[in-house]
């Protein structure tokens, strides 16, 4: 009874949709059609009799149901799980891919369908690696800054492969880092949020001055008016610091003249920290703290301040702009280290002829503790500075003259005014 009510119905819908031809090309066709579009209704029951209607289903209308293609490849993935057979495998993903190729030239949508295609092969064909490249190469140069996150993320994964191959190079895995990123970071939906952090997190190897810096080099004149391209580029070599690199001056200051922003800023401030015009740099730090929106880049600028200010031996500023970037961002112990230099370099000033001297050293050992204790990030460092100040303690004998012994407290003088532990080196 069913089956006489698919044809009639089909019947009558042959005959409203002939003319277009979206169920087949022939009122007969259409039939077909509909009777074996009910493939749907076994998909979990039987795949095998879905499998069958399917087949005819697509042979006869094609063009009829964009879900025909979606669900045909659910179809061919189970088979694939089904069998052990290499071979029988292998000419069910060639067909699955068929079916995506398909999808195309019935649906259109080349940008998207190509991104699934190359996302599932990924998962079924990992060794096809240069091919899996280029369909998601291809989808992203389609699709521009309409790629799907996945897309993004599974174009990061196979560069990635390739040059664990060596077919590409570390410079061609940060491109693809430019090209992915660039598109994702411009998203504010949850699904790109994330391929952003994936992305980041893949390409993390690959991201070093060594390779940053010649790549910024190399497409600096063809793109200092790029000003996407200049965002990008600052943002890569401040993330890995190559800030004594001359290009990096060159880029920030490009960037700022286009797009005034925190990060070019900074850049601009950098530039004049390498000619030593400490109160230039300074102000653009500022410029780079004002406009800053997250505390994270606020204290960064910060402490960009705070090291300008230790460059020009003004101690004491540089203590306060740190302790505003540790204010601003916790469990970061650079700031604690670097207010343990100002108080480091501060022991002959701080020299009062008595403890003075001893004293800024045991201040400075308090910070670098302090760093190496809340950030882990930070103990190598500390630990090295730690060594080097230890070895300026006084020997137990020298302490008997003031009246003092290790692990006495004592206020420490001139600009520092802290108190600190009494320790010796012997």
């Amino acid at each position: 009874m069913k089956k006489v009510s698919l044809i009639l119905i089909g019947t009558a819908l042959s005959v409203m949709t002939f003319a277009q031809g979206k169920y087949g090309k022939t009122p007969e066709d259409s039939v077909a059609c509909i009777e074996n579009l009910i493939y749907k209704d076994y998909m979990s029951s039987d795949p095998a009799l879905a499998l069958s209607l399917w087949k005819k289903a697509i042979a006869v209308c094609p063009s009829s149901q964009l879900s025909l293609y979606i669900n045909g490849v659910k179809l061919y993935q189970g088979m694939i799980k089904n069998t052990t057979d290499a071979k029988l495998q292998q000419a069910y993903k060639d067909t699955m891919y068929s079916i995506l190729d398909q999808r195309i030239v019935y649906f259109g949508d080349k940008a998207k369908v190509l991104g699934i295609k190359g996302q599932t092969m990924l998962v079924y064909s990992k060794t096809e690696t240069q091919k899996i490249f280029d369909v998601l190469n291809e989808s992203i140069d389609l699709g521009g800054e309409e790629t799907e996150a996945g897309t993004l993320v599974a174009s990061m994964f196979a560069v990635s492969n390739l040059q664990k191959e060596g077919k590409k190079t570390q410079a061609d895995v940060v491109e693809m880092y430019e090209k992915t990123s660039a598109i994702a970071s411009k998203k504010q939906e949850e699904v790109y949020v994330e391929a952003q952090k994936t992305i980041q997190s893949i390409a993390a190897p690959f991201l070093d001055c060594t390779i940053l810096v010649p790549m910024a080099e190399k497409n600096f004149e063809a793109n200092k008016g790029n000003v996407d391209w200049l965002r990008r580029t600052i943002k890569l070599l401040r993330y890995k610091k190559c800030y004594e690199a001359p290009i990096f001056a060159k880029v920030a200051e490009a960037y700022f003249n286009l797009e005034p922003s925190a990060e070019g800023a900074e850049g601009m401030g950098k530039l004049f920290l390498s000619k030593k015009e400490y109160a230039k740099a300074i102000d653009f730090f500022n410029k780079a703290v004002d406009i800053a929106q997250s505390n994270d880049d606020k204290a960064t600028y910060n402490m960009s301040i705070a090291e300008a200010y230790l460059y020009a031996k003004n101690y004491s500023s540089a203590r306060s702009y740190a302790q505003k970037a540790a204010g601003l961002k916790s469990s970061w112990g650079e700031p604690y280290i670097l207010i343990g230099d100002c108080y480091l370099y501060s022991t002959s000033s701080c020299d009062d002829g008595e403890l003075g001297k001893w004293g800024a050293c045991w201040a400075a050992v308090d910070k670098y503790q302090k760093a190496k204790s809340i950030d882990a990030a930070s103990a190598e460092e500390a630990n090295k500075k730690i060594a080097r100040a230890s070895a300026s303690f006084p020997p137990t004998k020298d302490l008997f003259f003031y009246g003092k012994q290790k692990g006495d407290s004592y206020t420490v003088g001139c600009w520092i005014n802290e108190t600190t532990t009494i320790r010796v080196n012997d």
